[in-house]
């Protein structure tokens, strides 16, 4: 701060408008470049799964800081004229991540105009003139020890909702206490308040307590030992199928050598040999693609998640391909399967039956697969005796 001291009181109030108006120019020429990097994807080359991600990671951004910037330079990609406001200072970063969720390129000229030199609190109640909502109705909630269950409180156990939850807005909250201490907090639905309530009476010879956390450490290992199972299987040797030619399918011992090797991350690494980080949405995808030859062997195959996976067929492919491919998988989401009702109810009913019968699941699931892609009568006995007859090829033939 020395190198103020020579600054008469004139001198350093008559400087700061011009800082002010710099600092209104950085952050906006920060979002311009925000608009183009997500426009050509380059976090991707940066090891980064996301525009989050970089902002986090290589830019040194907090959460709620990078979350306003994105915001703001998704909205400017839009409508231009946003970064025109927040370069003046017209509107601040937070005034425009209010008016985001509302401006349309039809209002955006008239909203923007009256919403320039607004504080905070004046742009929520022009907000509410312009986008008026309905009164909410009256309600009294009974929320934690005191409730009883049938208020969708725990009775006299413990809260099952922490402290400060009771805004049923509230986000989900993962906040660390302590370096091995968390506080999880969330808003729960009487659907799962009433599975952790029974929970609790399952476990109560083992966890007399019947504490929270416990009981939730315990579902988790169960869940994420059965999901480790049915992905890379229980870990017993079994002898290794013959894949046919041209098959996709990937052995579980070779997907479960494949996740050991990466750690359960995503493998892409940029120039500078920096790895992304994502650990989510991840896939086992083939180094030399499936379509160019590529085989499903432990040093052909790789984790990728979703973004980096994108990003590499893109490279492969090209953007008009991959375009394509989008296009044809929207129209299939779009366009409703004739008689969507009755075939769901009717193939279940089958694959039980099949089931019953001592096929096993994993085979019924692909016979039934085969079956709704050809014309089948919705007919129970047409449609099992179909089944069957892929189910024992040798049989049916006879």
């Amino acid at each position: 701060m020395a190198n103020l001291d020579h600054l008469s009181d004139a001198d350093l109030l008559n400087r700061l408008p011009a800082l002010v108006l710099a600092e209104h120019g950085a952050v906006a020429d920060v979002v311009e470049h925000l608009v183009e990097i997500d426009r050509r994807h380059l976090y991707l080359e940066q090891a980064c799964p996301s525009l989050y991600a970089f902002c986090l990671e290589r830019l040194g951004y907090s959460e709620d800081a990078a979350l306003k910037r994105i915001r703001v330079a998704r909205l400017a990609a839009q409508l231009p004229r946003v970064l025109e406001e927040l370069r003046s200072g017209a509107i601040q970063l937070t005034g425009l991540v209010l008016l985001a969720p509302h401006l349309t390129e039809e209002n955006a000229e008239a909203l923007l105009t009256e919403a320039r030199g607004k504080s905070r609190r004046m742009l929520k109640r022009l907000l509410a003139r312009w986008f008026p909502r309905p009164d909410a109705p009256p309600s009294v909630q009974l929320l934690g020890p005191d409730a009883g269950p049938e208020a969708g409180g725990t009775g006299p156990s413990e809260p099952l909702i922490c402290p400060g939850a009771y805004d049923s807005t509230t986000r989900s909250k993962l906040e660390p206490l302590s370096a091995e201490r968390y506080l999880v907090q969330f808003t729960a639905s009487s659907e799962l308040h009433a599975k952790l309530e029974r929970a609790r009476e399952l476990l109560s010879h083992s966890v007399p307590s019947g504490d929270l956390p416990l009981i939730v450490e315990r579902a988790l290992d169960a869940l994420i030992e059965h999901e480790l199972k049915r992905r890379t299987g229980a870990g017993i040797p079994r002898k290794r199928r013959v894949l046919k030619a041209g098959s996709r399918h990937i052995p579980l011992d070779v997907e479960r050598e494949v996740r050991q090797r990466d750690g359960n991350q995503c493998t892409f690494t940029n120039a500078q040999g920096r790895r992304c980080q994502e650990r989510r949405f991840l896939t086992i995808e083939h180094r030399i693609p499936f379509a160019l030859g590529g085989l499903p062997t432990v040093e052909n195959l790789c984790l990728l998640c979703e973004a980096h996976n994108a990003h590499t067929a893109r490279q492969v492919f090209g953007e008009a391909f991959i375009a394509e491919k989008r296009a044809q998988r929207a129209a299939c989401l779009e366009a409703p399967e004739p008689h969507a009702p009755a075939k769901p109810d009717l193939f279940t009913k089958v694959q039980f039956a099949l089931c019953k019968m001592g096929f096993r699941e994993r085979d019924v699931r692909k016979a039934l697969t085969v079956l709704r892609r050809k014309p089948t009568e919705l007919e129970a006995e047409p449609l099992l005796r179909a089944a069957l007859a892929l189910l024992t090829p040798a049989t049916a033939r006879r």
